[in-house]
């Protein structure tokens, strides 16, 4: 440490002052301080930003985990209405198969029938169909 003195009281020197070595001491002793004050001050500023960008991030994952919430109630709610559509798109197409069937059968009861030789209705028949309301 003697040696840094030795150093500002030459420099002080050169520079036309006169410099007690006490005084030297003195002024490196201020330099220290303030350098280790900055330095403080940049740590405490550093530390600041650090406490911000924590909270910062956790209000974030907070955020993002009530959007990842809504957005799983949203997909149970769209897996919900897509078993709805393919349990009514099933039942559709078992109606469908079962209309299909009975026209099958339709269309065979009606390719069964004879030709009716008589196609005109006598008058009884007439007054049958005339009495049905």
């Amino acid at each position: 440490m003697s040696w840094i003195i030795a150093i500002l009281v030459r420099l002080a020197g050169l520079a036309g002052v006169s410099l007690s070595p006490f005084a030297a001491g003195a002024l490196f002793a201020g330099g220290l301080a303030v350098v280790a004050g900055g330095a403080a001050i940049a740590g405490g500023v550093h530390l600041y930003n650090a406490g911000f960008s924590s909270a910062d991030a956790k209000c974030e994952a907070a955020q993002v985990a009530a959007q990842n919430a809504q957005l799983q109630a949203r997909l149970a709610e769209k897996d919900r209405q897509l078993i709805f559509a393919n349990a009514l798109q099933q039942r559709d197409a078992k109606r469908a198969a079962a209309a299909e069937a009975q026209i099958q059968s339709n269309q065979g009861a009606i390719d069964a029938t004879p030709a009716n030789p008589n196609k005109c209705f006598t008058r009884d028949m007439s007054r049958r169909v005339r009495g049905v309301r």
